[in-house]
């Protein structure tokens, strides 16, 4: 398979591509059973999420706060910026997603209006993995984008890390993926720039209280508009 068409795989799936671009990445996924194969399996991953949900309606804003969180600043350095494409999908998967399960609707779930930061969680491959919100009374409301899988005798558990000289500190465990409001910690309140991060852990959470399993998903939050 070319690695010259890995980036365009998330624009494809969600329509971002059109005219000569659109045209020669359908030409290479005609040639390509690799490549058509991914798709496939993206456009599954996508359609599986929708198929499970009731559609909730979009809160006005919502655009606006996940596009800070995904747009980098202009002072940001060109080695951490992640790269336009790879933004932009990102950013229109998380709207897609967003719309699909109403993470912000929340009406189940017992937590402030405004968050103070979003973080937008992605895996290794820059797959959008979970979506976190943290409030100032110290709650984080946890939105999973991926069907992690857990095994047996294993948890999740919910990381930060508010500054180098405090380190990681948890927010909680979970013991499947759904949609959950954790007490989170007592810490500073959140900024921009902050780690967050979801480690698979051995039950009933690290032994150590610092991250010790494979991180999951990753991100740095950014304050809503």
């Amino acid at each position: 398979m070319s690695a010259g068409f890995d980036d365009q795989i998330g624009d494809y799936v969600l329509r971002m591509l059109d005219g000569a671009e659109l045209a020669a990445f359908e030409a290479e996924v005609a040639r390509d059973p690799a490549l058509a194969g991914r798709v496939a399996t993206l456009r599954g991953r996508m359609q599986a999420l929708d198929d499970t949900v009731v559609p909730a309606p979009v809160p006005s804003g919502l655009w606006r706060r996940i596009e800070a969180q995904l747009t980098p600043t202009a002072h940001a350095s060109a080695a951490n910026r992640t790269p336009l494409r790879q933004q932009s999908w990102l950013l229109a998967a998380s709207v897609v997603l967003a719309a699909g399960i109403g993470f912000v609707a929340g009406q189940q779930f017992s937590k402030p209006a405004q968050p103070v930061v979003i973080a937008v969680l992605v895996s290794e491959n820059a797959m959008p993995g979970a979506i976190i919100e943290a409030f100032a009374n110290n709650s984080v409301h946890i939105v999973p984008l991926e069907a992690f899988e857990v095994p047996a005798g294993k948890v999740l558990e919910v990381w930060t890390k508010p500054s180098e000289e405090i380190g990681p500190v948890s927010l909680g465990r979970f013991a499947r993926p759904a949609e959950i409001v954790l007490d989170g910690a007592t810490l500073p309140l959140p900024r921009a720039g902050q780690l967050y991060e979801i480690t698979l852990e051995d039950a009933p959470g690290s032994p150590t209280g610092k991250p010790t399993g494979p991180i999951l998903v990753k991100g740095l939050a950014r304050s809503p508009i």
